[in-house]
């Protein structure tokens, strides 16, 4: 049942960002790439290593825009597994108007001490551009996704339901070699409120020149209702990372 679920929902949002890339009419914008890449290790009265990688590629037209992004993160302590993670995500946007689109996302996930073996989402929403300037951007998204959970830890195995997310964006260009991002994402399952989740990824880039960059982040995910007792709520990360763009 559960490969059934991955197959229809990863299948048909496929098709559907296929279709709509092979109709587009209009000469649609250079594809783009970004690696974020983060490395830590340290050795004495405690040994640590962190590794951190993240990579997006856009393509960008008048009409339709392409987004996949791929994040993983791993982290040891004096030999000892603290963090894996992986998450893959991609979306298809279809502006309808000036500033409101369409759009369509997937993705799949799995987060090892969170109590995730897995997860699997997809599904439609709708986007507005609420400010879009040379200095600020502000960005709106509602979707309503399918969610298939299924869990390392727990007496349940898996769960699958129906929620709402609402997600902010938010870009300022400081000077003209320095950023402040911000992404807000809550999402809340119609079966049982007490599901939800809260996403926070907060970020300053400063520009060593056109390829290069270096960041700041701070990443906050929280979860109410938990997967087993042992599993803690709240997640948080920080990283300095180095950006390649090209």
């Amino acid at each position: 049942m559960k490969r059934s679920l991955l197959v229809t929902v990863l299948s048909a949002c496929a098709i559907m960002l296929l279709s709509s890339y092979c109709r587009a009419e209009e000469r649609q914008g250079e594809i783009k790439t970004r690696t974020e890449l983060s490395y830590v290790e340290t050795s004495g009265n405690t040994d640590t290593k962190t590794f951190s990688v993240n990579l997006e590629v856009k393509k960008e037209g008048v009409t339709n825009r392409y987004f996949l992004t791929s994040k993983a993160l791993y982290a040891k302590e004096d030999g000892r597994e603290t963090s894996n993670k992986l998450s893959v995500d991609g979306r298809w946007e279809r502006v309808l108007s000036n500033g409101l689109f369409g759009l369509l996302t997937s993705g799949f996930s799995m987060d090892k001490f969170s109590g995730y073996e897995y997860r699997i989402y997809g599904g439609p929403g709708l986007g507005y551009d609420v400010i879009k300037t040379d200095r600020h951007i502000l960005q709106s998204l509602v979707s309503l996704i399918y969610s298939y959970d299924e869990f390392s830890v727990g007496d349940v195995s898996s769960d699958s339901y129906i929620t709402g997310k609402a997600t902010v964006n938010y870009e300022w260009r400081i000077l003209e070699n320095l950023k402040f991002k911000e992404k807000l994402d809550y999402s809340v399952s119609f079966k049982d409120t007490d599901n939800f989740f809260i996403d926070s990824a907060t970020s300053i880039e400063a520009k060593i020149n056109r390829a290069l960059s270096l960041g700041l982040s701070y990443v906050v995910n929280y979860q109410n209702l938990l997967p087993s007792p042992e599993i803690q709520h709240t997640d948080t990360t920080f990283l300095t990372t180095l950006i390649i763009d090209f």
